[in-house]
């Protein structure tokens, strides 16, 4: 449950209000009055009453279920609070089950770790990442809370390595993406029918052959750094999607560093994670400084 104790009011107040400067939206508080959690003073309330110092409001969410198949298996948990879940994934392990793949995924891997420790908890993902992308992936434990995180910005930055040097060494990429025609996983830039993209970037570290980029989103399309990195010339190692031909393969892209303002708080809360281990050895092979670059990020 949590509970928010009344203090420092010199106005009136009513509880919408006081509920909205712990970010919870209008939609939130309708439904939660609705389901019989939102409380003041251990009582139900289902309207906006007048608040006075002293008082308590409280979030009484009802457990969730989920219907993920629950696997045992290796997961390795960067945070976890009742409201929030960041695992870092590996790749080539895919975020969420569908509707060719039901086991072997992360969230089968959750769902196991939530039936060892007794959490009744639902699975929802604010972040995802494709099956050869490795990283940070954020889960909320109800929906409420994921709706809670995703009212604010979060902000992602990625480590690829891409073929050649990205010209400019820093810049911003601000090409549309559509879904490719007669395709159901490839994008394109598409500059008559695709939604606005952007992907900062900044060149850490290259010996002209490999370059080591950092990339900050400004929209989260589906494939936008792959798609972006091959627009420029500079595809992400291994890519066989969007850079060489061949099968799916994992291409070099790794998430490492998540900020998220933390539910019902104004505070920030930022991660950042070590590179895997394929990603240190080409590095290490190709000589792209990879102690030195780590210290500046």
């Amino acid at each position: 449950m949590n509970e928010f104790l009344v203090t420092d009011l010199t106005t009136e107040q009513n509880l919408k209000k006081f509920l909205a400067s712990k970010h919870v939206s209008s939609t939130a508080y309708k439904k939660l009055k609705m389901a019989d959690c939102l409380l003041v003073n251990g009582q139900p309330v289902h309207q906006n009453l007048t608040l006075k110092n002293g008082d308590r409001v409280s979030l009484n969410l009802p457990s969730e279920t989920t219907n993920i198949v629950p696997e045992k298996g290796p997961l390795k948990i960067i945070y976890e609070d009742d409201a929030l879940l960041l695992v870092d994934k590996p790749a080539p392990l895919l975020t969420h089950p569908t509707v060719q793949c039901a086991t072997g995924t992360l969230a089968n891997l959750i769902a196991g770790y939530y039936v060892a420790t007794k959490q009744q908890c639902g699975i929802h993902p604010i972040s995802r990442l494709d099956r050869n992308t490795s990283g940070l992936v954020l889960f909320a434990k109800h929906s409420l809370y994921h709706h809670l995180v995703t009212q604010n910005t979060i902000k992602k930055e990625y480590l690829g390595i891409v073929q050649g040097v990205p010209t400019p060494s820093q810049g911003t990429i601000t090409a549309p993406l559509a879904r490719k025609y007669g395709s159901i996983i490839e994008r394109e830039v598409n500059f008559d029918q695709g939604q606005n993209a952007q992907t900062n970037y900044e060149v850490l570290a290259t010996n002209q052959k490999l370059s080591l980029v950092r990339f900050v989103l400004g929209t989260g399309r589906t494939h936008q750094i792959r798609v972006h990195c091959a627009f420029i010339g500079c595809p992400l190692w291994g890519d066989n999607l969007y850079g060489t031909k061949g099968p799916q393969a994992r291409h070099l892209l790794h998430a490492f560093k998540l900020t998220l303002c933390k539910p019902f708080t104004d505070s920030l809360m930022t991660f950042t994670i070590s590179l895997p281990n394929d990603m240190v050895s080409l590095m290490e092979s190709e000589k792209l400084c990879y102690n030195n670059i780590i210290k500046k990020i």
